[in-house]
């Protein structure tokens, strides 16, 4: 038996079991597998969560719960996971009372960006309204908050959901884009201020784009770049005044890599790392460190300062090795 089939024979097995370790508000709950096309085309397996009343389904993957039964977790345990988790994903789902997905005036200052792959999810995109930047993709999510404030979730722009609407998709994106900076700005951090927030120690990290004038920071390092979210955080390569941003802390220039959706790495020019050598770094840890539906690029990118937008470093490419896994 294969994972895939497996991992479905598993999630059908959850799903004639999981009202046993739910309360009995979750009684009337419905549930069936699905499988979900997720970034880049990976396609995972997961229960949908139906209730009686509630706008959207949640989905609750099985990939990782059935890993942990091949370790050799106890089956109860496993079960006991799967539904907290199913409960957080129904509260999250509790919408605002106000939001209604075929109302565009209900929806648009919950509208954002998101930045992937074209060519890794071709598929995808032939659904979904977008705007290509380089060999990447800017698409629009609307990113919704649970009444309880515990998380958030989140669904494309399809094309189907904007006929509902009729609106110009240009406006749609410009109202992303719009939410994105205002709502999520972008955030550059120091890999040591990185590692130290990671730690979990009392520590006020530092806006190195909000920096005092005249205020200086070493070329040597090596910065983390990402919204205030840090979900999606390579969204920010879309964002209309990140050039001159990065510019201000970095006048010789700097190289992006990379390092997922979440978040890109920043290289300043001064190092004399040469984009061969980047490129190749970014490949390695996409195939050893990444899960595949994470990763955003196996290329280098910098803007150009002629041209005034993003561009791919060519020194950086090698096509015969881009997203082996």
């Amino acid at each position: 038996m294969n994972s895939t089939v497996a991992v479905r024979a598993f999630a059908e097995g959850v799903t004639q079991q999981i009202k046993d370790y739910l309360p009995e508000d979750y009684q009337n709950m419905q549930c069936e597998v699905s499988e979900q096309q997720k970034n880049n085309g990976v396609v995972m397996t997961g229960i949908v969560l139906n209730m009686p009343g509630q706008k959207i389904a949640p989905v609750v993957y099985m990939e990782p719960f059935y890993d942990q039964i091949r370790k050799g977790e106890p089956m109860d345990q496993i079960m006991n996971r799967i539904a907290d988790v199913c409960r957080q994903s129904l509260s999250v789902r509790e919408l605002p009372e106000s939001l209604d997905f075929a109302d565009y005036d209900s929806v648009k200052d919950y509208l954002t960006v998101q930045v992937i792959n074209t060519k890794t999810n071709q598929r995808m995109l032939s659904g979904v309204p977008h705007k290509e930047m380089e060999d990447l993709s800017v698409i629009c999510r609307i990113e919704f908050p649970s009444p309880t404030g515990e998380g958030t979730g989140s669904i494309k722009v399809t094309h189907e959901l904007m006929s509902q609407w009729e609106v110009r998709p240009q406006e749609v994106y410009q109202q992303a884009l719009e939410n994105a900076v205002k709502n999520s700005p972008p955030v550059l951090m120091s890999m040591d201020d990185v590692l130290m927030e990671m730690s979990g120690l009392p520590f006020e990290t530092k806006n190195l784009l909000q920096m005092e004038e005249g205020e200086e920071i070493p070329k040597e390092g090596m910065y983390v770049l990402s919204n205030q979210t840090k979900l999606n955080g390579a969204s920010v390569l879309a964002y209309p005044n990140l050039q001159e941003q990065l510019e201000s802390v970095f006048p010789q220039g700097c190289y992006l890599l990379p390092s997922s959706l979440h978040e890109m790495i920043v290289v300043p020019k001064e190092m004399t790392v040469s984009p061969k050598e980047l490129g190749e770094m970014v490949r390695e840890v996409n195939k050893t460190e990444v899960a595949r539906d994470e990763i955003l690029s196996d290329r280098v990118y910098e803007f150009d300062k002629e041209k005034r937008r993003l561009r791919q470093v060519p020194e950086s490419i090698e096509k015969a090795k881009e997203m082996e896994r």
